[in-house]
């Protein structure tokens, strides 16, 4: 994995000056690619690449360009089918110096343009120059593992940064935004293609921006869609098929160098994927990384000593307590760029700085699994309302939403039936699913500023989601629109940051996330839902694929999402510290975001009592926006939203 930063100038002039401010940029980014730093310069485009070298250590650096220097490539992540492309390429007249990925890439995209994006498998953001068409372009992997942002100056040069904050060291100025700090807190995620920052756009997760004569469109290479046919065969024969899929996903992600490591969560997923690792490598040694909490609700800590032990892994584990996720939470604040929801993404940069000391700079994990076979409690409950909105009168389903939604209570995030009947009669929704969740999360808006809180509504911020739907998601079930929403606002634009590629590229790890293949994506969408969710039992496939594999313990656990402490978090040393910095009421006001009074009346009751799910939501929600906010400023309607050039 790397990090890429560049200014396309609507010009060549002043090329000395711009390849400065990128060299400064590719400093203020440096964690994501610390074994080299280069930056050059194809005509008004200025290209700067940091890279962490996985692959082809030696040769491979960056920016590439071509013999005749009329192509420039800066590109961040992994190709993992390069091997294959590289084969294609040399039979139609390529050769190529390197042994690794970065040159397939770049000499793909000269031969196919475009289209050699829905050639690529693998996690990837590239930037890609052509200086005789004058053309920028700007692409992104398929679920949008790899982070890549883009803004103009008023100058009209381009500025692209795999992290907003590299634009400061360009001169620029990104403050929040108030639509998007809302939508980050209500939907969990933002719309494809924007970020928390005003002015400052997001290639958006299987999409390329294409930059001509000032001008930039954005078209989609990939979407994620349901399959018209659906595999009809016994689950079984399903099954089957996902075992091969997801080992070939797991063998192409193990690294060229070193030992392989796996994120073990102690849950079905990413023990799937040490399971699949094993079976390629039964006599290498695995490194496993866990963490584990305090809290005996939360601490899966038994089920990841078990996993370890059946497949003989070196295990490392670290502890957090509430004292350690507050530590943590400046950090994971300033690098996940995004209003926090949940203080899960501190204990993952926790563990990241861990594995960087352990020496592994690659790790597998498990994500993306509850996304695409309804892992989630969201499915079960999208399922559950589908059936109680027909018979809004029956006992029969709140019975069965408690049964569900049982181990909740350990969590302390259990809610009452008034909760999930909310919206019920909204049936035709498009957003029926989330509708319930979405309604209690707007109640963060309350502590807003007045004048702010009259600028949001709850029918603005879903409506916003509505009109961005494509026309094949009114065809899905109630139960694949919730999995197309959560794949869209949560994984693609939440938690890929914020818990993923941020902390951990933070401390130079990089993640790699076999369910993410595309073999294995594709597989997925051509599911029957009843193969994913079946009454009560969700990922019934993957639990059938590698049933023979794991441990009785670990196939029948029913999904325990990964969730850190909350708010005990704010009534530790460095929590209450924390408040005291950010939130209290001169610092609330100065920033002008929040109602100082009632963020007040929040902290007042976070202190003296147990706080429900929602409060803290809502506080943490606060609190990293105040932490952004005060970096950034904050973009009001007179304020000077982009100052300086580049």
């Amino acid at each position: 994995m790397c990090g890429i930063a560049g200014i396309v100038a609507p010009a060549a002039h002043d090329d000395a000056h711009r390849l400065r401010s990128v060299e400064r940029m590719l400093a203020s980014i440096a964690h994501r690619g610390p074994d080299e730093s280069l930056s050059t310069s194809s005509g008004p485009a200025h290209f700067g690449t940091v890279r962490l070298a996985l692959v082809d250590k030696p040769t491979s650096r960056q920016p590439m360009a071509d013999d005749a220097g009329r192509y420039l490539l800066s590109f961040n992540g992994e190709v993992y089918n390069f091997a294959e492309l590289r084969s294609q390429l040399s039979g139609l007249g390529h050769s190529f110096r390197t042994a690794g990925d970065t040159e397939v890439v770049l000499h793909s995209l000269m031969e196919w343009g475009t289209d050699a994006f829905a050639r690529f498998r693998g996690q990837f953001a590239i930037a890609f120059w052509d200086d005789e068409r004058r053309r920028l372009l700007l692409g992104r992997d398929r679920l949008g593992i790899v982070p890549l942002f883009w803004t103009r100056t008023p100058a009209d040069e381009l500025v692209f940064a795999s992290e907003v904050k590299a634009f400061a060291d360009a001169g620029l100025r990104t403050p929040m935004s108030l639509p998007d700090i809302v939508d980050a807190g209500v939907l969990w995620g933002l719309h494809p293609g924007r970020t928390a920052f005003h002015g400052v756009s997001s290639v958006p997760a299987g999409s390329f921006v294409a930059s001509h004569e000032g001008r930039e469109t954005v078209t989609r290479y990939w979407s994620f869609a349901f399959a018209d046919q659906r595999d009809d065969r016994p689950v079984d024969d399903q099954a089957k098929e996902l075992l091969g899929l997801l080992t070939a996903a797991v063998e192409r992600r193990v690294p060229q160098y070193g030992d392989p490591a796996v994120l073990l969560s102690g849950g079905l997923d990413s023990s799937a994927v040490l399971a699949a690792l094993r079976a390629i490598r039964p006599e290498q040694q695995i490194d496993s990384f866990s963490i584990q909490f305090t809290q005996d609700g939360l601490n899966e800590a038994p089920f990841q000593a078990m996993v370890s032990e059946h497949f003989g892994t070196r295990h490392d584990a670290i502890v957090c307590d509430d004292e350690a996720v507050a530590r943590a939470l400046e950090l994971i604040t300033r690098h996940a760029e995004l209003p926090l929801m949940r203080t899960a993404p501190g204990s993952s940069i926790a563990l990241a700085e861990r594995i960087k000391h352990s020496g592994s700079r690659a790790v597998l994990s498990g994500e993306g699994a509850d996304e695409l076979f309804c892992g989630y409690d969201v499915f079960k409950v999208a399922s559950i309302r589908d059936q109680w909105s027909a018979d809004p009168d029956s006992p029969a389903f709140a019975r069965l939403l408690e049964k569900a939604l049982a181990h909740q209570e350990q969590l302390g995030r259990g809610a009452g039936r008034a909760f999930y009947e909310r919206g019920l009669e909204q049936h035709d929704d498009p957003v029926f699913s989330h509708l319930h969740r979405w309604s209690a999360a707007f109640r963060i808006t309350q502590y807003l500023a007045e004048p702010l809180r009259e600028q949001v509504s709850l029918e603005g911020t879903l409506e916003g989601v509505r009109e961005r739907l494509p026309e094949a998601f009114h065809g899905w079930s109630t139960v694949e629109r919730a999995q197309y929403l959560e794949a869209t606002y949560f994984l693609g634009t939440s938690l890929l940051a914020t818990q993923c590629d941020r902390p951990f590229m933070a401390q130079s790890v990089e993640c790699r996330y076999p369910f993410l293949d595309e073999d294995v994506i594709d597989f997925a969408l051509t599911l029957p839902e009843s193969s994913k969710l079946h009454e009560l039992n969700e990922k019934l496939v993957l639990k059938e694929a590698v049933r023979d594999q794991l441990p009785p313990a670990v196939t029948e656990r029913v999904k325990q999402p990964y969730t850190a402490p909350e708010g005990g978090v704010f009534r530790s040393p460095t929590g209450r510290a924390l408040l005291e910095r950010y939130l209290s009421p001169d610092a609330v006001a100065d920033t002008g975001v929040f109602d100082p009074r009632r963020v007040a009346w929040l902290i007042d009751k976070t202190q003296r009592s147990r706080t429900s799910f929602h409060d803290d939501l809502a506080l943490v929600w606060i609190l990293s926006t105040q932490m952004l906010v005060q970096t950034y400023g904050f973009a009001d309607a007179n304020a000077d939203l982009r100052r300086g050039t580049a």
